[in-house]
């Protein structure tokens, strides 16, 4: 299946056009805060699927829940914020200012010892979570600069990167610690809904997809994902991992049309079978001359698309095995219109959307100095 990209444009005659967008049957849409970051610059995060980590240099982490309660996690902007559990309850954040030379427990540094791999220049830093219920803070572990944590679904193994032996004793809850059979260089990593094993991207000169399972029948093995691309310069992203531990990937191919560049985005849809990665094309959206770029796109999991393009005022949703592009989203909310709408990420679930709104600020030479942005999510289950 190719979705058509007449479809996708929102040009004049196509009824979900910018000017009027169509909202999806059964849609909610919450206000979770105002000015969010104070005028202050910022990145956003998930926190389980019913919060959001803000997280600033200037003014460290905060949780934000959809019920618009907030928690500041930590004021330091030293402190991090990696992840938090699938549940939401810990947010996991490393301690940066804790970073230090490794040594193991024969007083030895990395590049002195053959099993721990090249490339790593031998620091550590502890590894902190924090209770949003209690506000219990703790040091649970400690991890390579290069490495990451990331708690299973089940709440039961935490995922600690590449493996060194600077290990502590964890308080209580305590998890089962892995680490990976391999050095890779990774990012993007998922845990398989059945917390049976993770998959993550490495960076190996090209991305390629890293799968590690643990138990009795552990076994660990890289996949090149060339299968996957249309030529040289095609980029290839895992893009959401669903429940039944189908993996989805988006890859995209940019060519020059003049003075500008185009994109075609294919969507795959790869299961491991026996050790061995298949995979299917699922769609794709081509961008043609009258179209404009598309600025940021996601995949749900259940294969629906979720874009926004640059200048178009909506946030768009493709369904699966559908070719027409609703506007699910727009720069109005109630009977304020604001100036810019950009799509922040989606819930791990699959449920909701985040996105925010942009507004100058009612005194540009006040408090303020860049737009005042707002913090929405929208619910894309249907009733």
């Amino acid at each position: 299946m190719f979705f058509s990209p007449v479809a996708l444009n929102g040009c004049a005659g196509n009824p979900f056009s910018a000017n009027t967008p169509m909202k999806i049957r059964g849609e909610k849409e919450i206000l979770v805060a105002r000015d969010i970051g104070g005028g202050l610059p910022y990145s956003l995060m998930w926190c389980g699927n019913t919060a959001l980590l803000a997280y600033g240099g200037e003014f460290g982490t905060v949780w934000v829940g959809l019920d618009e309660n907030r928690v500041t996690i930590s004021t330091k902007s030293t402190d991090y914020p990696r992840n938090c559990t699938p549940d939401g309850k810990w947010v996991i954040y490393e301690d940066r200012d804790s970073a230090r030379i490794y040594k193991d427990t024969q007083g030895r540094l990395p590049e002195n010892i053959v099993d721990e791999g090249p490339g790593w220049h031998g620091f550590v830093m502890d590894l902190y979570r924090y209770e949003i219920s209690t506000g219990a803070r703790q040091r649970f572990a400690v991890v390579r600069d290069d490495s990451g944590s990331l708690v299973s679904p089940d709440g039961t193994r935490v995922l600690l990167g590449n493996r060194h032996d600077s290990a502590i004793e964890m308080p209580k809850p305590k998890w089962e610690t892995v680490w990976l059979t391999n050095e890779w260089t990774y990012y993007n990593e998922y845990w398989l809904p059945d917390s049976s094993g993770i998959v993550m991207e490495v960076w190996n000169a090209g991305a390629s997809l890293g799968v590690e399972f643990f138990g009795k029948e552990r076994w660990s093995k890289e996949f090149s994902l060339d299968m996957l691309r249309s030529g040289p310069g095609t980029n290839v992203s895992l893009a959401a991992v669903d429940e039944s531990n189908v993996l989805h990937f988006v890859a995209v191919k940019d060519y020059p049309v003049g003075d500008y560049s185009r994109s075609i985005y294919n969507f795959f849809r790869c299961k491991i079978k026996h050790r061995d990665l298949i995979c299917d094309l699922t769609g794709g959206i081509e961008e043609e001359e009258d179209d404009e770029n598309i600025l940021s796109l996601d995949l749900l999991p259940n294969e629906d698309i979720i874009f926004k393009r640059e200048e178009d005022n909506c946030i768009r949703r493709v369904k699966r095995r559908e070719t027409v592009a609703e506007c699910i989203a727009d720069t109005r909310y109630n009977n304020e219109i604001y100036i810019g709408i950009d799509l922040i990420g989606i819930s791990p679930d699959g449920r909701w959307i985040a996105i925010r709104r942009g507004k100058l600020p009612p005194e540009p030479e006040g408090r303020f100095y860049t737009y005042q942005y707002d913090l929405f999510v929208i619910d894309l289950k249907e009733e």
